[in-house]
C-alpha cells in the first residue's frame, strides 16, 4: 500500500484527538441530562445545533473538495484547540461551567466532527488505491473504534471517579485499590483541547502529494461547485439513494447516544453515568469487531445485502429496547449497534468509493450528511417533546426509530438488483 507513513501519522493525530473527543462526548449528554436535570434543553440545544448542521454539512463538502485536506486538518484542530482550552480556562477560574459554554464545547465538537470524518475518508481515498480501498475503511473504523473504547473507559472512571477503589468496566465491578476523585467537566475540556494541539504537530509531518483534481475546480464559487455535486448525484440516481439509504442507521445512532440513551438508562434501567459508559464501550467494542472481520464475514455475499441485513438486526434491537430489559442485555444490544453502524460504514463508504470519484467525494457527502441531518432533525424535535422524556415514555422512541431503519432495508431491497449491477468508475 503506497502512502503508508502519510495514513499512519494520520491515524496517530486521529487516536489522540479522538480519545479525548470520547471522554466530552460521554461528560456533555450525562451532564445536560443526569446532572443538571434538563434533558428538554439538551434537545433543544441538539435541534439548534443539527439545524446549522443543515448548511454547515455542505458547505464543509465543498471545502474538502477544494482545499489540501491536509491543511483543513490542520485548521480544525486550531479551532479545537483555542475554543475547548479557552472555555476550560474559564470553568478553571468560575469553579464551574454554565450550560452555555458546555452547550459550545458540544457544538465545537459536533462541527468538527462533521467536517473531520469526511476529510479523513476523502484523503484515504485520495491516497489509496482502488484495490486497497476495502482496507484503508477498514482500519479506519479499527483505529477509531479502538480509541473509542479506551476513551469510554478512561471515561467511566474520570467522570464518576472511584468509590472505595471499586470501578465499573465492562460491566464488572474492579477494585483497583486506587481511588479516582471524579473530574471536573472543565477538567475534561482541557484535556480535550490539549489533545488537538498534538494533533497539530502530527498532522504537520504529513507528506504526500495532493491530488490534481482537486484545484481544478478552485476558483469557481461555492455554488457553482456544489451544483456539480448535485449534478453527479442526479445523473446517478441508484448511487443518491443507496447513499442516503445505507446511511440511515447512523442518523439514529447520533440520536441514540446524544438524546435517548441517557434518559433511556435513568428511566428506564435505573442506572447511573458508568451504565452510560459501559454501554458506550460495548459499543466500541462492536464497532471494533466490525473494522477487523465484517468483510470477512459477508465475504460471500454482496455489500448491498450485507448492508441490509445489518439494517434489519438495528431495527430489531431498536424493538427489543421497548421492552424490560436488563443490563445484560442493554449491552449485548451495544455490541450488536455498534458492529452494525460500523460494519455498514465499512461496506458503505468501499462501495461509494468505487461509484464516486475523489474530486466529488466530499460534495456528495455533503448531500448525504444534509439529507441525514434534517431526519436527525425531525427526531430530535419530536423526541424532545415532554411526553418522550417522561417517565418510561423513552421507549416509544425506540418503536419510531425501529421503523425508520427498516424502511431504510426495504427501500435497498426494492432497488436490489440494480444496485448490485452498477458499474465502477475507478
Amino acid at each position: 500500500m503506497k502512502n503508508r507513513q502519510a495514513i499512519y501519522l494520520l491515524f496517530a493525530a486521529n487516536s489522540i484527538s479522538g480519545f479525548a473527543q470520547g471522554i466530552s462526548i460521554i461528560a456533555i449528554p450525562w451532564y445536560f441530562n443526569n446532572v443538571l436535570g434538563l434533558p428538554t434543553v439538551f434537545g433543544t440545544v441538539n435541534l439548534i445545533i443539527t439545524f446549522i448542521s443543515l448548511v454547515w454539512g455542505l458547505y464543509a463538502g465543498s471545502l474538502i473538495d477544494r482545499y489540501n485536506r491536509k491543511k483543513i486538518f490542520i485548521i480544525t484542530s486550531i479551532t479545537g484547540f483555542i475554543i475547548l482550552t479557552g472555555i476550560s480556562v474559564s470553568g478553571f477560574y468560575l469553579s464551574a461551567l454554565p450550560a452555555v459554554l458546555v452547550s459550545l464545547v458540544y457544538a465545537t465538537t459536533f462541527f468538527v466532527y462533521n467536517i473531520h470524518y469526511p476529510t479523513l475518508f476523502a484523503f484515504a481515498q485520495e491516497i489509496t488505491e482502488p484495490k486497497d480501498y476495502g482496507r484503508i475503511i477498514s482500519w479506519i473504523e479499527i483505529q477509531g473504534q479502538a480509541t473509542t473504547a479506551l476513551a469510554m473507559a478512561v471515561g467511566a472512571i474520570l467522570y464518576k471517579g472511584t468509590l472505595d477503589g471499586n470501578i465499573n468496566l465492562l460491566g464488572f465491578h474492579l477494585n483497583t485499590g486506587m481511588n479516582f476523585r471524579p473530574w471536573h467537566l472543565h477538567e475534561i475540556f482541557m484535556l480535550d483541547g490539549i489533545t488537538y494541539l498534538v494533533a497539530i504537530f502530527l498532522i504537520a509531518k504529513i507528506r504526500y502529494k495532493p491530488s490534481e483534481l482537486l484545484s481544478a475546480e478552485a476558483a469557481s464559487p461555492v455554488w457553482e461547485r456544489l451544483k456539480t455535486g448535485y449534478d453527479f448525484l442526479k445523473k446517478h440516481s441508484l448511487v443518491f439513494l443507496f447513499g442516503n439509504a445505507s446511511f440511515f442507521i447512523f442518523a439514529t445512532i447520533i440520536v441514540t447516544g446524544f438524546q435517548l440513551f441517557p434518559t433511556y438508562i435513568q428511566n428506564h434501567l435505573q442506572g447511573e453515568a458508568d451504565v452510560f459508559a459501559t454501554f458506550e464501550m460495548y459499543f466500541a467494542l462492536g464497532s471494533l469487531a466490525a473494522g477487523m472481520a465484517v468483510r470477512q464475514l459477508f465475504q460471500r455475499t454482496n455489500t448491498v445485502r450485507a448492508i441490509i441485513m445489518m439494517s434489519v438486526v438495528t431495527a430489531a434491537i431498536y424493538f427489543l429496547c421497548m421492552l424490560p430489559i436488563s443490563l445484560l442485555v442493554f449491552y449485548i444490544i451495544g455490541l450488536l449497534q455498534g458492529f452494525c453502524n460500523a460494519g455498514t460504514r465499512v461496506m458503505r463508504m468501499t462501495f461509494l468509493f468505487h461509484h464516486i470519484p475523489n474530486n466529488l467525494i466530499g460534495r456528495t457527502g455533503g448531500v448525504f450528511m444534509m439529507t441525514n441531518v434534517f431526519f436527525r432533525l425531525l427526531f430530535f424535535f419530536l423526541l424532545s417533546r415532554p411526553f418522550f422524556v417522561s417517565g418510561d415514555n423513552v421507549i416509544y422512541s425506540f418503536g419510531i426509530l425501529a421503523v425508520f431503519v427498516f424502511l431504510s432495508a426495504v427501500l435497498m431491497m426494492a432497488n436490489y438488483k440494480k444496485l448490485v449491477e452498477m458499474p465502477s468508475t475507478s
